[in-house]
This record gives C-alpha cells, sequence and structure tokens, in this order.
C-alpha cells in the first residue's frame, strides 16, 4: 500500500486546521494511501516529520498550514534520497507559495486536488544552507513582521503584517546590507532585502 504523511499545524487557518484533517485523511485513504498524521507543537517539526516520512519511503508529504510551515516541511525534503510528492493544503495568513501555484485558497477546494496525478516543478533557493522556494526576506522590517503573534495573524489576518510594518516604518527602520551576486558588491541601508522566486509576496 502506498503511504502519505500529512503534516499539520494546529494553529494555521484561524486554529481551523484540524477541522479539514479529516477531509484529507479519507481523499488520501481513498485514493489508496496508508496515512500517518503528525501534528507540530514548536519550530523545527515539520522539518523533522518530512525527514522521517522520507526515511521511511512516504509516496506523499501533504503540508497542512500556512508559508512557515511549508518551509520547514520542503526543508526536510532537501537533500533526501527518496524524495516523495508534495500536497498543500494552504492555512495560513497570506499564502503566498500557494497563490503562485493556483492552488486554491478555499481549503475544501485545496482537498480536492490531493487527488490529482498532476506534479509540478518548482525552482528552490538557498540561503545559508536552508531552502526556500517562495521568498527571503532580510532587514528591521523583515525581522518586525517575524514577530507577529499567531493570536494578532488569527484576529487581524494579513493585516497584522502590515500594523507591524508600519509601526517599525515610522521609526528608523534602515539597517546596513551588504549583497554579493553575480561577481558584484552592493553596500548601503535598507528597511529590506527581498528576494523572490515567485509571482506572489506578501499577498500582492
Amino acid at each position: 500500500m502506498t503511504q502519505a504523511t500529512i503534516i499539520v499545524n494546529p494553529s494555521s487557518g484561524k486554529e481551523e486546521a484540524l477541522d479539514y484533517l479529516r477531509s484529507v485523511e479519507e481523499l488520501l485513504q481513498s485514493q489508496g494511501y496508508e496515512v500517518t498524521v503528525k501534528e507540530t507543537q514548536k519550530e523545527g517539526d515539520a522539518t523533522g516529520y518530512s525527514i522521517a516520512a522520507c526515511e521511511a519511503g512516504a509516496d506523499m508529504i501533504v503540508s497542512i498550514g500556512g508559508d512557515g510551515t511549508l518551509h520547514e516541511t520542503i526543508n526536510g525534503l532537501s537533500g533526501q534520497a527518496h524524495q516523495p510528492k508534495l500536497g498543500i493544503i494552504p492555512l495560513g495568513t497570506v499564502n503566498d507559495f500557494a497563490r503562485a501555484l493556483q492552488i486554491p485558497l478555499i481549503p475544501e477546494e485545496a482537498v480536492r486536488t490531493l487527488a490529482s496525478s498532476r506534479v509540478q516543478l518548482v525552482d528552490a533557493g538557498r540561503l545559508n544552507n536552508r531552502l526556500f522556494i517562495n521568498v527571503v526576506a532580510a532587514g528591521k522590517l523583515a525581522e518586525s513582521l517575524t514577530s507577529v503573534s499567531s493570536d494578532d495573524k488569527s484576529r487581524l489576518g494579513a493585516l497584522a503584517y502590515f500594523k507591524e510594518g508600519i509601526k517599525e516604518l515610522a521609526g528608523n527602520a534602515s539597517h546596513p546590507l551588504t549583497i554579493q551576486h553575480d561577481g558584484k558588491t552592493w553596500a548601503g541601508e535598507t528597511p529590506l532585502f527581498l528576494a523572490a522566486l515567485t509571482n506572489s509576496v506578501g499577498g500582492g
């Protein structure tokens, strides 16, 4: 029997992730998968579960959560001899990667895509030995956005990031930065450095 591992962040989707978990399980089982469910509790859990799924020979990994859960999951896939297919149920605040791949942002519709046999290859970048498949950001503005609490994201949605960004920009948000690229060097001050692999950043 083919194997699938579901990695779910219970706090995603305004804490509704577990409401969709059963639908994902039922669909995968109808497709002939034996399903294992792993709930994240802390940072790094999704990466560990992803590594374990690869080592166990899983045929598919499904990430239920936001871009952060997805980021950890793909870093678990990095360098593994066995590479499962990756399914995505976007339940985060912004879901940039799902937007870029035109995966439905309505959870019920995203679940149905798991029955498709279509597989899409995507680009990946590497920074400081970590993979990214959507965007990497640096600077004081980027740092302020990582401090947005789960409560604020559940209560305010994308406005939670806007609120933190405005607070940072109201102060002295510039940060010295040196970028080495293509044999050249750029140095200066900026509130934000952004490198994107997709056409969706911050929900736009």
